[in-house]
């Protein structure tokens, strides 16, 4: 790194510290978002760590259940992108249009189907069956993300940016077809996942499964920390596949500060890469607007083979505004390369709807 991207980076820090005490004035978590149906609105509202509420559940509430209609989720986001440097390629275009329904159709047996038609040949996505005939133990069949990384984990309409950090697309599994299971308590959540190992397709390219395994301490409402690994191989001829993962959040979706480690291994590649990233969340009293949202990111991506192509220090500033108790939002985000100035900035715009 250069004297002058040190200097950048230095800065960009220095601003996440000064975010920092405000997250210890723990904030009542926002309870207007998407996420909350009638069995679970009707239970005491428990304050648990970040952490922990990721992946989005359907109700634990198995010993109050009452058969109800399924629960229909939309979530649309219209975006944007704008790269100078090459005006040919900017664009408008849906980054999402997913329709969700979930329900509980037995006292311990529920559903969950999500489509995203922008996609059509590869329209599903957190779709599965789920048993919860033990009270902390919750069995997923079907499609759900694997349990590696809290930006992959965390639900698209609850990210404080345009798009997750390029460290979690590149590293994290997303999505993968399989068996999963998690174990919540109140201050612990285990998770593991035997699957595919080849995303959201639905038979197998390769020879072995992938293996995943994530456990997360959440000893204060406003912090968790958390470690995760994943390990498998892809192609007819395996070549590893193996993901480490560390995990650090303060304070909630709305104004927190994170952080995330990786070491991954990609067939005799190993690579380092490291996202922090922090956002405010402050109240606007207006009929239309609920909150301004500053944010802040950097990332890195380092690889032994020092492939420049493959490898990234990114700036990335972020303002969004919310709208509706958080239903509706705009995020507008510039990214700067600091590896070499100038080079691949870009500008972009997303209008988020979800209900």
């Amino acid at each position: 790194m250069t004297k002058a991207n040190g200097a950048e980076l230095s800065t960009c820090l220095a601003a996440l510290v000064l975010l920092l005490p405000a997250l210890l004035a723990a904030q009542e978590p926002d309870t207007a978002g998407r996420g909350l149906d009638s069995l679970e609105a009707a239970l005491p509202r428990v304050r648990t760590a970040p952490g922990l509420n990721t992946p989005s559940r359907l109700p634990l509430a198995s010993g109050e259940y009452r058969k109800a209609p399924p629960r229909f989720e939309v979530l649309l986001q219209m975006r944007g992108e704008y790269i100078p440097g090459e005006p040919d390629v900017a664009t408008f275009f849906f980054r999402k249009v997913e329709l969700g329904i979930k329900g509980q159709v037995a006292e311990h047996v529920a559903f969950s189907v999500e489509l995203d038609p922008v996609r059509p040949d590869d329209p599903f996505r957190r779709t599965y069956i789920r048993l919860s005939y033990f009270e902390h133990v919750l069995l997923k069949l079907g499609l759900e993300k694997a349990p590696v990384g809290l930006a992959e984990l965390t639900s698209s309409d609850e990210i404080p940016f345009v798009t997750r950090p390029e460290v979690s697309n590149r590293f994290a599994p997303a999505e993968e077809l399989g068996v999963h299971l998690e174990a919540p308590w109140e201050h612990w959540l285990v998770q593991l996942s035997a699957t595919n190992g080849n995303g959201r397709a639905p038979r197998d390219d390769n020879r072995r499964k992938d293996l995943s395994a994530r456990v997360v301490w959440g000893p204060l409402p406003w912090l968790s920390v958390g470690a995760s690994t994943s390990q498998g191989a892809i192609g007819e001829v395996p070549r590893d596949r193996n993901r480490y993962n560390v995990e650090v959040k303060l304070g909630d979706n709305l104004t927190g500060l994170q952080v995330e480690g990786y070491r991954a291994k990609d067939a005799s590649v190993w690579s380092t890469a490291s996202y922090v990233e922090a956002y405010r969340g402050i109240p606007i009293r207006a009929n239309w607007l609920t909150h301004v949202q500053p944010a802040i990111r950097y990332e890195r991506i380092d690889r032994r083979d020092d492939v420049a192509d493959e490898e990234l220090s990114v700036l990335t500033l972020g303002l969004n505004l919310l709208f509706h108790g958080h239903a509706a939002k705009l995020q507008l985000n510039y990214l700067s390369e600091l590896r070499t100035p100038g080079r691949a900035d870009e500008w972009r715009a997303q209008y988020q709807l979800a209900f």
